[in-house]
């Protein structure tokens, strides 16, 4: 019995808070102890850190039946679930090779998939190649169904189709702004139509929800997180039903909400976000662990960040994704600085930096320069970074940034507070750098607090002059 509370305890905390919520609004249980059960997994899910045990004298197959419910309810509004079982019967009616009883299962489909359903467009093109396989085979009985749902959603699916075009559009202008400094593509103009898009209960759950994703990239391109927020407390909402729902697609909802809050200086909220968002292991799991570790961090919780950066160092390997590994060495480098580690620090920024020079110029060179530089100030080699600022052009480069809501003058100011302890320029010159690039970027309220930041890392060597910049920049 007691294993098998343990293969149930494990199998209850892999649940997600929207995933309780759904079925706790569905169950009808004809019995209390199945309501009781369930309640407290949803309480074991939501306070992590206090849970309860689960009833070991309760007959063991009110848990078996209450795993299987679970899996079965989930699984109906699965989507991803659902496209597993769309793909493998487009293999069967391409190769000629779908048998009876899956002819049937996709026609009794037709009637529960409607134009609002998560992958219609996938649907209706699979229903185009059955009718063709039907045609060539003289088979009415089934062809005649089949036409009538072609016929019947044929307009909603053309304006789908016109709704994606748009949407491919929007994501070329949003990932540009995003992804360069050097771009000047401007991408505001696509909020209005990512909102309605979203909003348009009369699409497919796939279109609404790509439009979701690319607002998401919007607003940070314009760090208006406040309008993000609005647009996640209603996704939220969603997500207690059965739109949307996947493991995959909540894991990748936790993560942006994680940091979102981050963002927003709400901590708590960030952290517990961040930690659902690892719930589960699936291909973006590192871009989840960088925004927990970034949240903990924060949180000043170094020995925590360090140790999960460190157990997740065989996830680094498995991926292929230059962006990926970049990210994970610029916050390893910067985890390693919090637990003042700073030699293993500058060790490992210049180890990586040896063997993926190329790929970090062509793909996150600010992000992993920035914390190379934070490690080289930390650890007193002024000359050695003032190399290899001029080494890479990393002044002008960043200067590139200006004029964006994502631009922060890291590396000009490290080099700056460098210069002037190597004696390369006056303090008048120092102050007159940093005060006239600060001055320029406090009208937004999130650069302001991240101008703060930066002058807090910078006081610990000059904690006079630190004080004045302060009064000059942000007062």
């Amino acid at each position: 019995m007691k294993q098998k509370l343990t293969k149930f305890t494990d199998f209850a905390n892999s649940l997600y808070p929207h995933e309780l919520d759904y079925l706790l609004s569905i169950q009808q249980f004809a019995t209390n102890e199945n309501l009781k059960i369930l309640n407290l997994i949803n309480y074991n899910c939501k306070n992590p850190l206090n849970t309860l045990p689960y009833d070991g004298s309760l007959d063991k197959r009110k848990y078996s039946y209450l795993k299987n419910w679970i899996d079965n309810k989930l699984n109906d509004i699965d989507v991803d679930y659902y496209y597993e079982w769309l793909i493998s019967i487009e293999k069967q009616v391409m190769t000629d090779a779908i048998i009876p009883d899956e002819e049937k299962d996709l026609l009794e489909k037709t009637n529960t998939t409607k134009h609002t359903h998560y992958y219609f467009i996938r649907f209706y093109e699979l229903l185009q190649h059955y009718r063709d396989y039907l045609l060539i085979r003289v088979r009415n009985q089934y062809y005649i169904p089949i036409s009538e749902y072609l016929e019947n959603y044929r307009e909603k699916y053309q304006l789908t189709l016109e709704v994606n075009k748009k949407l491919n559009n929007a994501t070329i202008d949003i990932i540009k702004q995003h992804s360069t400094t050097e771009n000047k593509t401007e991408s505001k103009h696509w909020e209005k139509f990512l909102k309605e898009t979203f909003l348009n209960k009369n699409l497919d759950g796939y279109t609404r929800y790509r439009a979701i994703v690319r607002l998401t990239f919007l607003y940070y391109n314009y760090r208006e997180f406040e309008k993000l927020r609005s647009i996640y407390e209603t996704l939220d909402k969603m997500f207690k039903s059965d739109v949307f729902y996947s493991k995959r697609i909540l894991a990748n909802y936790y993560g942006n909400r994680a940091m979102m809050h981050l963002k927003l200086r709400e901590l708590d909220e960030a952290e517990k976000y961040g930690f659902l968002s690892i719930r589960q292991h699936n291909s973006d799991y590192l871009f989840y662990l960088l925004n927990l570790i970034g949240v903990l961090l924060q949180r000043e919780k170094n020995r925590e960040a360090y140790n999960l950066m460190t157990e997740s160092i065989p996830e680094l390997k498995k991926t292929n994704s230059y962006y990926y590994k970049i990210g994970f060495v610029a916050f390893y480098i910067r985890t390693l600085l919090a637990n003042n580690m700073i030699d293993k620090a500058v060790s490992y920024a210049e180890t990586f930096l040896d063997g993926y020079k190329k790929e970090i110029l062509k793909h996150r060179w600010h992000l992993f320069f920035s914390e190379y530089i934070r490690a080289l100030f930390k650890a007193e080699k002024y000359s050695k970074l003032l190399s290899i600022v001029k080494r890479y052009n990393l002044v002008n480069k960043e200067k590139l940034f200006i004029g964006k809501a994502k631009y922060l003058p890291i590396i000009y100011w490290y080099g700056t507070v460098a210069s002037y302890i190597e004696g390369a320029i006056s303090e008048k010159k120092l102050k007159e750098i940093i005060i006239k690039s600060g001055q320029s970027l406090i009208k937004h309220k999130y650069k302001s607090i991240k101008i703060n930041e930066l002058l807090d890392e910078l006081s610990g060597s000059l904690p006079n002059i630190t004080k004045e910049l302060k009064r000059e920049i942000l007062m």
